[in-house]
């Protein structure tokens, strides 16, 4: 089997067959059942000890079954393990694999999908305001950044200086000259951006090519340029699902389980506070840094910036 059919089977196995669900029930019963013996003076009191013997029974049935369908679990996730192994190491070779812009703009495309992308604006406006600064990284040609403008001042950032450019064009020329540019550098890292400061950080389809370590790399600088209180959202691929999966076997998309990567963000310190997976393959997750976001701001400097479109 391949790294998607094991996440498949994984994931029918602990969800669409839940005995768990049956076992309460018949516990629930059990408990009922108990509490007639005891209370109520009965002409069926040995019938009612044989029920609740049957139910008795019934459970160590089950328990068995619980049991042995962790065990299959366990050893279907074993195989996962196995496999994904190599895409650990392979994560490198997946975000360092393209150097040329036209080659991302036609290869890195994610699908369109009308629910996630109403999700994720909804998310994108909870936590934007004229407040706060905000960043976004790997911004592309902006088909995002158009929504992070209620936000003040806003900071884009890329790999190349054209995706910044292309950004920005969407602008009126005043707006234009208001937004902080910065390039991403080797390793991940971003120069001279103010600590403290930001309260929302956003990043579209960018984290979906990056390794765990490079998250970790992106995520610590994201703490320190976070405020208390502020927001980190982007979206991956959870290939805790079996389409992003086959996604990362086939070298498109980088391998980044949920079940990994959110234990490994909340040890840098965030909390997780929303996330959701959308069928096939849409993901995102936010982190808050602790605290409570505020702000000495009376009032927004400029009225709202539209783009041209």
């Amino acid at each position: 089997m391949n790294l998607q059919q094991l996440v498949q089977l994984r994931n029918s196995l602990s969800s669409s067959i839940d005995l768990s669900i049956i076992k309460r029930e018949i516990e629930s019963n059990l408990d009922r059942l108990e509490f007639l013996q005891r209370t109520e003076e009965s002409d069926v009191k040995i019938e009612l000890t044989n029920l609740i013997n049957q139910h008795k029974q019934s459970l160590g049935y089950l328990s068995s079954d619980l049991e042995y369908l962790n065990k299959v679990i366990n050893i279907v996730q074993d195989k996962i393990n196995h496999l994904s192994i190599k895409f650990f190491s392979d994560n490198y070779q997946v975000e360092l694999f393209y150097h040329n812009i036209d080659a991302i703009r036609k290869v890195r495309v994610m699908a369109k999908n009308d629910e996630f992308e109403t999700m994720l604006f909804q998310r994108i406006s909870h936590h934007s305001s004229w407040k706060f600064p905000a960043l976004e990284l790997g911004c592309r040609d902006g088909e995002w950044t158009k929504h992070l403008v209620a936000n003040d001042p806003l900071y884009i950032s890329d790999y190349f200086p054209e995706f910044i450019e292309s950004s920005i064009q969407q602008f009126p020329s005043l707006y234009q000259n208001r937004v902080r540019k910065y390039i991403i550098n080797d390793y991940f890292k971003i120069n001279n951006l103010p600590l403290n400061q930001f309260g929302f950080i956003f990043s579209y389809n960018f984290f979906n090519y990056l390794s765990l370590d490079s998250i970790k790399q992106l995520m610590i600088q994201s703490f320190n340029w976070l405020r208390p209180g502020g927001t980190v959202l982007f979206t991956y691929n959870n290939a805790d699902l079996p389409i992003p999966a086959a996604y990362a076997e086939s070298y498109f998309m980088t391998y980044v389980p949920k079940s990994i990567l959110v234990p490994m963000i909340e040890s840098i310190g965030f909390i997780k506070s929303f996330s959701a997976d959308i069928n096939p393959s849409f993901s995102i997750v936010e982190f808050t840094k602790p605290g409570i976001l505020t702000t000495n701001k009376a009032g927004q400097v400029l009225g709202e910036i539209k783009s041209k479109n």
